[in-house]
């Protein structure tokens, strides 16, 4: 019998690791998207079979792309990112993942920073940058970019967003049917685009039932849980005939530190104030109670990203002119309920 019949073969990796061999062809290659969990089985099938290290082939990355996300600890970018890479694993396409903490001169720096190497296009979730230095950045650096939540208008940039003042206009239109008539929103940062869609979209509700949103009731604060907590803790410090009924939050981040505000002062939810977040992350369902929420396709968004800047590297023309608006439904959960008469309207 010859030496090579006594190596370990493609197939006896697969039955070692119980998976088919068409997974560890993938593994090996690298052409293909595989779990992490299974790469890792099939990685330690064939160092325990002693399968032969020069069969493997490096990964040929066609492309490298930089994507830009404000905050990685929120659940919604983390599911944004996810759909990003497995489609971008699947493709051939290396991302180069830069968090910017919510920082817009940290965001400018490291988006600087990624552009000293080669990069062939650009991912940014909501950032907190002007239009004209997001544009004059492209043009400067030459390369294609998609914005997530974010309208830019230039030819080189494409757009993936849903119509914000439609769905807290739903989302207060929603309240409104429950007799609250006291409505707040907890909004994000001053300069976001998305935080200001998202208030017009409450003035427009309130304003076609006689009403305002009053200043006071729209305190702008850091878009996560302390931030809320701090701001909603404000509004429950007015006094009582003076204190919303109802908050619209920014984020389903911001909405936790409210329930946690409002729970603090002995208050309950949605007894006493309704809450609505703003994104559907995964934990909204299961907060106590169950947070009523606007639905953003976030895994769908990510993996659109790719696909659409794929396209632009290629120089392919993009759907829509480069703009892309998905659907954002209102999802009613517990943590709304018509308004306490005794708390009045």
């Amino acid at each position: 019998m010859g030496k090579d019949a006594s190596r370990p073969k493609l197939l006896d990796v697969a039955r070692h690791a119980q998976v088919s061999p068409a997974t560890v062809s993938r593994v090996i290659h690298g052409n293909a998207y595989v779990r992490e969990n299974v790469r890792a089985r099939v990685l330690a099938s064939m160092s325990a079979l002693g399968y032969e290290t020069k069969q493997f082939k490096p990964v040929a990355f066609r492309n490298v792309v930089a994507v830009l996300i404000p905050d990685l600890l929120n659940p919604f970018f983390a599911e944004v990112v996810h759909g990003i890479q497995e489609q971008a694993t699947s493709i051939g396409i290396l991302t180069l993942l830069i968090d910017s903490t919510e920082n817009v001169q940290r965001e400018d720096q490291l988006l600087r920073m990624a552009l000293t190497r080669p990069v062939d296009g650009i991912i940014i979730g909501a950032s907190r940058l002007s239009d004209a230095n997001l544009i004059a950045f492209c043009e400067r650096h030459g390369v294609p970019m998609v914005t997530l939540n974010r309208n830019v208008t230039h030819p080189a940039i494409s757009c993936i967003l849903i119509d914000f003042e439609n769905a807290t206009y739903r989302a207060a239109r929603h309240l409104l049917n429950l007799n609250h008539t006291r409505l707040a929103y907890l909004a994000g940062p001053a300069a976001s685009q998305a935080s200001q869609s998202r208030r017009r979209g409450v003035e427009t509700a309130l304003k076609e039932a006689g009403l305002v949103l009053r200043d006071e009731w729209c305190p702008a604060s850091f878009p996560n849980v302390d931030g809320a907590f701090q701001a909603m803790s404000a509004l429950l410090a007015l006094p009582e005939a003076d204190r919303p009924t109802a908050v619209i939050a920014y984020n389903d981040i911001m909405a936790l530190g409210a329930l946690h505000a409002i729970r603090a002062h002995c208050l309950r939810v949605p007894e006493d104030i309704s809450v609505i977040g703003f994104d559907d992350i995964a934990m909204a369902a299961h907060a106590n109670p169950p947070l009523t929420t606007i639905a953003q396709p976030k895994y769908q968004m990510g993996k659109l990203a790719m696909q659409m800047l794929e396209q632009m590297i290629a120089g392919q023309p993009t759907l829509g002119d480069g703009y892309t608006l998905l659907e954002s439904p209102l999802i009613v959960r517990e943590s709304t309920a018509p308004c306490n008469a005794s708390k009045g309207r």
